[in-house]
């Protein structure tokens, strides 16, 4: 919940958004990097392992952050990967900040004050993580598999209410003209403020749910 949460320095909403500014200082403050809010913000908080395209995204993020970007991660998982994103954050520090391990409080700062979300994920049957960043207003940047294609609305299927970028090649090519896109996108604020009303305006309650359920029952049982 963005109005009510404890873990958050100021509410936010899709009709009072200004509180995710805030958000999102504080979180590159928290996290050491420069506090800049014209920089746009990428997060992830994910198991590191490739299951979840943890070695997508370090190889995505090599080529990317020449760019003007920020990228915040929090994970554990392979001892290989932690060390990788380490050494990363240690080579860009004013680029990257790589948090080893878990912390619920801190994954809701990230979810909050982030601009967009990366889930490069080989295969997610569900997903949640996209599901949060849409609440938050924080654009995902999925890989078009399971629940992350299912619940994010790519421009090229409708713009109008587009919510999310999709990539389907699994590389880190794919992923770093994902990322492309984003940077495009964060540079046109219409544009952008237009796929985070989208985003925060997402419907996944069950209440939905059923009444998508009762609809498809009905014309089964009207029948042609």
């Amino acid at each position: 919940n963005t109005t009510q949460n404890p873990f958050l320095k100021s509410s936010f909403s899709l009709r009072n958004p200004g509180g995710k500014g805030i958000e999102k200082r504080s979180l590159q403050q928290e996290m050491g990097l420069p506090q800049a809010p014209d920089i746009p913000l990428f997060g992830n908080i994910s198991r590191l392992v490739d299951q979840k395209g943890s070695d997508l995204l370090l190889g995505a993020l090599e080529e990317m952050l020449a760019a003007k970007m920020q990228f915040v991660l929090l994970g554990s998982g392979s001892p290989v990967l932690e060390k990788a994103f380490q050494n990363l954050a240690r080579r860009h520090p004013d680029k990257v900040a790589a948090r080893i391990g878990y912390d619920h409080p801190l994954s809701h700062r990230i979810e909050a004050g982030c601009d967009f979300y990366l889930m490069p994920s080989r295969f997610e049957p569900c997903g949640l993580n996209q599901m949060y960043s849409l609440r938050y207003g924080t654009i995902p940047i999925v890989r078009a598999t399971g629940g992350l294609d299912d619940s994010i609305i790519d421009p090229t299927e409708e713009l109008e209410r587009a919510n999310g970028i999709k990539f389907y090649e699994y590389s880190s090519r794919a992923l770093a003209k994902a990322i492309r896109k984003a940077l495009v996108l964060y540079a046109e604020p219409r544009l952008f403020r237009q796929f985070r009303k989208n985003a925060m305006s997402a419907d996944f309650s069950w209440e939905r749910t059923t009444g998508e359920y009762l609809g498809v029952y009905r014309r089964i049982l009207e029948g042609p």
